[in-house]
């Protein structure tokens, strides 16, 4: 089924038109399993998606004094759906129901186990939490997403119409996708006894609309709040956790309208993917002769470019959108690398520079290009993805392009779509707000433990920054990020 008409008939008109979802029962269930050869604590925890310390809890027979899982022993686990092998080595699947393993498949079920990873995984990133055994467990909390759901431009009476609907607004299929993205982390989150209600809001892209919506709550404030989308609601939104000295976290944004000490920026400013880019470079420059091609409007970063490369060549703009071709072909050096910084938002420079960098490339003349900003004039379809990867195109990002993962095939089973960057933007924020929200000191003692985390495809490092006028802090600023590389048609982490 298309995800669109799966997520807005299924999920979206349920949530929204209630204001709430309502909370279900999430009382976790449990079976025997009799450990095997090669089974440990750490295996089982991982697996069946609990700590070591609920795997304890539940095992209070098991030493205390030990982590070895004496073969044998009968210990308790969560029960969910599991891949039991059969002595010929047929594999079977068979889903822990609530009365217990299928009677039909109990021989198999003293056999060693694998655990299906779908559809919900989130244990590797559970790795990266220092203080995941001391989280508060049960822990529930309420959500609240303001997002320009947009239902006031909904046609409620015909699916079809409802449906194109959806395909042509942007709004829309942007806040379903993050929206879900977040849903699919509160699912995971329940195997550590984390249960989140979800609150979601429509904006309509309407500051007095969302002001109204806000204030006329009945339910209450939440516990924190995700959104919005865009710059237009951002000073209603921060008000109101403000007023209610919440969290929020604003997905999209680097920095806020006013200093609020519990605002959240997941995406790091320019200066922090800029430092993020130079450190690289100069950690792993050899001697390259080092070009720098920047328009009027990036000064800035060509400063910073210059600072740490004094020596680079400065090529001259047409127009600020081109360059002389052949004043610049002869500048290239045939015997030592060539590394060529880009430095524009503009999409006819950074097309027309990176076509005449891939012609120039021969078997002498090696070419590798660099950019401190990477903008939509790169990640524009006009950019040739062979030209980068001959290249081997190297920028700083705070995210990268999932290929597959277990996150993304259970995306696609349940909604029939691969997932986009928001969406898992969705899921990454929404893990690492609850998790640190669920520390028995709150969310603030919890961010002063952490150094990066990074969950599906995102990495936080929040660091407070403090205005010089008042001294309070402004809010905490994303200061990590990955260096990406396009290689063989491909994009790679590298850093």
């Amino acid at each position: 089924m298309n995800i669109l008409k799966q997520l807005f008939f299924g999920v979206l008109l349920f949530c929204v038109s209630l204001g709430f979802a309502q909370k279900q029962d999430f009382t976790p269930e449990f079976f025997s399993y009799r450990v095997k050869t090669g089974d440990s604590r750490w295996n089982m925890a991982q697996d069946f998606g609990i700590s070591l310390d609920s795997l304890s809890k539940l095992n209070p027979h098991l030493s205390q004094m030990s982590m070895e899982l004496p073969v044998g022993i009968v210990i308790k686990l969560p029960k969910k759906v599991v891949k039991t092998r059969l002595t010929d080595s047929n594999e079977v699947e068979s889903s822990v129901s609530a009365k217990g393993i299928d009677p039909l498949k109990q021989v198999a079920s003293q056999d060693s186990i694998h655990v299906d990873t779908d559809p919900y995984t989130a244990i590797k990133p559970y790795d990266q939490i220092p203080f995941i055994d001391s989280l508060l467990r049960p822990y529930e909390m309420q959500l609240m997403f303001a997002l320009p759901f947009r239902i006031d431009k909904m046609n409620y009476q015909d699916s079809l119409v409802g449906q194109k609907t959806i395909e042509a607004r942007r709004d829309m299929k942007l806040s379903l996708g993050f929206y879900t993205g977040a849903l699919m982390a509160i699912d995971s989150l329940q195997n550590l006894g984390i249960f989140v209600t979800p609150r979601p809001i429509d904006t309509q892209l309407d500051a007095t609309v969302l002001f109204n919506k806000l204030h006329k709550d009945s339910l209450g404030p939440p516990d924190a709040v995700i959104g919005p989308l865009l710059p237009s609601n951002q000073s209603v939104l921060l008000n109101y956790a403000r007023q209610h000295n919440i969290p929020a976290v604003l997905p999209v944004v680097s920095s806020g309208p006013f200093d609020y000490e519990k605002a959240f920026y997941p995406v790091p400013k320019e200066s922090v993917l800029r430092e993020k880019l130079l450190s690289f470079a100069q950690k792993t420059y050899g001697g390259e002769k080092v070009f720098l091609i920047a328009d009027t409007e990036n000064t800035t970063a060509a400063s910073a470019i210059k600072n740490i490369f004094p020596r680079a060549f400065e090529v001259e703009l047409i127009n600020n959108i081109s360059v002389e071709i052949d004043t610049f072909a002869t500048e290239l050096d045939s015997v030592i690398p060539n590394w060529v910084f880009v430095e524009s938002q503009n999409l006819k420079l950074v097309s027309s520079v990176s076509s005449i960098l891939n012609a120039n490339i021969t078997e002498k003349v090696k070419i590798k290009m660099f950019t401190t900003n990477t903008n939509k004039a790169f990640e524009n379809d006009v950019i040739d993805n062979q030209h980068l990867s001959a290249l081997h195109f190297t920028f700083p990002t705070f995210y990268k392009n999932t290929r597959e993962t277990a996150f993304t095939r259970a995306y696609e089973r349940k909604f029939g779509s691969f997932p986009d960057p928001l969406t898992v933007r969705g899921f990454d924020i929404t893990m690492d707000l609850v998790l640190k929200m669920a520390h028995p000191n709150g969310i603030l003692a919890a961010q002063a433990q952490m150094g990066p985390t990074w969950y599906v495809d995102h990495i936080f490092q929040y660091s407070p920054l403090f205005s010089l006028d008042t001294n309070r802090s402004s809010g905490f600023y994303n200061q990590a990020s990955f260096i990406m590389t396009y290689e063989e048609m491909d994009v790679k982490l590298v850093e």
